[in-house]
């Protein structure tokens, strides 16, 4: 579907819109509304997949730049900090930008949480980031708070930095599991991979692309442009900390874009989002494939209840990319 669009470059928009579902929506697009449907039927036990599309009245070039532009926004929803790790840092300089991680007084709950972890789907941590904190938490002194926040943002800088060296030196095979009970993981790298693999259009018609997603950074290619983030966001009242790849290419008749979620702090497991630009008419059709994993919804007993709040909680993540799009070039 949207995805092979992408995989002959390019797929004309009209094609694409001829496919379903565009097809059973174009009203919908039409109008500058957003397209958002859940689609079960392409998921796998804990994935849940979300695809969207808009129509935008600007051209490639403005919509990609908007795009990138909201990527790295400090004011995004629910957005407390994001900072880009350029290729250009020196080692103490990669050390002091995760160092500038911070609990501040409203988050102590997180802190305490954190003082006391254990496997558990509360965090998403290895053994080795749980040996780790509690280390850090033996040195903290009973009731000292501010300690103890100070204890716990290094210890979850280091958590940060270690994910990040590790994904840039090994890619996906850098993604340890996570320790989500006493002999239960999940594999976040494994879920990467069948996101990865399921775009089979991109694996055989855009292959350099394909490479790249599936066994960056042993493969690339010289035109796409990687970019490397950590951010600081707010969910369900939490801090959540994410470490983000970003893959894009960009071409004067489209442009390919994925953002690869490779760890998160806590709620999700992993998250791959691939986004397509093609030129239409006098604007720009925008296309989004939507694939999170987390073992919450992969549960024997009420797994279709679970499934269903879940996407809800994903399409809260995405839908406000699409919202601050169409926004930015409102009448």
């Amino acid at each position: 579907w949207a995805v092979a669009a992408w995989s002959s470059g390019p797929m004309t928009a009209e094609e694409v819109l001829a496919m379903a579902p565009f097809k059973d929506h174009i009203d919908t697009l039409e109008r500058g509304d957003i397209m958002m449907l859940g689609m079960p039927d392409m998921e796998s036990r804990n994935e849940l997949v979300v695809i969207m599309a808009v129509l935008v009245p600007a051209s490639l070039e403005s919509t990609v730049t908007t795009l990138q532009r909201q990527a790295s926004d400090p004011n995004a929803p629910g957005m407390m900090a994001i900072h880009e790790i350029g290729d250009d840092l020196s080692a103490s300089q990669i050390d002091a930008l995760f160092r500038r991680l911070r609990f501040d007084v409203s988050e102590f709950s997180e802190v305490r949480r954190l003082m006391a972890i254990a496997p558990g789907n509360q965090h998403n941590f290895s053994s080795s980031e749980i040996a780790l904190i509690r280390e850090h938490a033996a040195a903290v002194p009973p009731g000292a708070d501010v300690d103890a926040a100070a204890a716990m943002a290094a210890a979850m800088a280091a958590v940060l930095q270690q994910r990040y060296l590790a994904y840039r030196n090994q890619g996906l095979a850098g993604v340890t599991p996570y320790q989500v009970g006493p002999a239960q993981q999940a594999e976040p790298a494994l879920e990467l991979i069948a996101a990865t693999e399921s775009a089979v259009m991109v694996q055989e018609r855009m292959p350099a692309y394909y490479g790249c997603l599936r066994h960056y950074p042993q493969c690339s290619a010289p035109r796409l442009v990687h970019q490397f983030f950590w951010n600081k966001q707010r969910e369900d009242k939490r801090p959540l900390f994410v470490l983000k790849h970003w893959i894009s290419d960009v071409q004067p008749a489209y442009a390919l874009i994925t953002e690869r979620q490779y760890y998160l702090s806590h709620a999700l497991s992993s998250l791959q989002v691939v986004i397509g630009c093609m030129p239409h008419r006098d604007g720009t059709l925008v296309v989004l494939l939507n694939q999170a994993f987390t073992d919450k919804v992969a549960i024997p007993i009420g797994r279709t209840i679970a499934k269903g709040i879940g996407r809800v909680q994903v399409e809260k993540r995405i839908r406000p990319m699409f919202e601050r799009l169409r926004a930015a070039y409102a009448q």
